[in-house]
């Protein structure tokens, strides 16, 4: 074969070459994309729950120090003054309680108070925010505080909820 007819046949397969190469390229740097965007969605995701964590650890610390010990009827009482939205909570419809905000709340307990107010702030860093503190009694459960705090993380159409659960004594 003569070396212009060889030129003939490869006439163009550069330019498929780099056609090729641009198309790898061009998937390889949209994989990436959607990659960073899934790793801040995540990120954002686990921002909401440590703050969640530390608004419910915050409350639980506060009831644990702040329980009247003095009888048992005084503890009893004083721990009871900490329920807020007792009602519901529990799945399927774990943000949904079955009271207004803050009822439940005895007239002299400035600690739960302050605490939702910090919560449901406009400059609250949960956004959406809603909460429930409930006391069980009994041996079985051993005086448990449980709190669920729920946030509407922005552009998700489900309820976010964290749950914590400690034993007063």
């Amino acid at each position: 074969m003569s070396d212009l007819n060889m030129k003939t046949h490869q006439r163009g397969s550069f330019i498929l070459e780099a056609l090729i190469a641009i198309l790898i390229f061009t998937t390889g740097i949209l994989g990436l994309i959607a990659l960073q965007g899934t790793a801040i969605s995540t990120t954002t995701d686990t921002r909401y729950r440590v703050e969640a964590n530390q608004f419910a650890n915050r409350i639980l610390a506060a009831i644990q120090g702040s329980v009247n010990r003095t009888s048992e009827a005084a503890f009893q009482a004083s721990l009871n003054s900490f329920a807020s939205q007792p009602g519901g909570g529990d799945l399927p419809n774990g943000c949904t309680f079955s009271s207004a905000a803050l009822s439940g709340v005895a007239p002299g307990n400035d600690i739960v108070s302050a605490w939702r107010t910090d919560l449901n702030a406009s400059g609250s860093r949960l956004p959406a925010a809603n909460a429930q503190v409930r006391v069980t009694w009994g041996t079985g459960t051993a005086n448990q505080v449980r709190i669920v705090v729920c946030w509407q993380q922005p552009g998700l159409p489900v309820m976010r909820r964290h749950v914590v659960t400690g034993s007063i004594s």
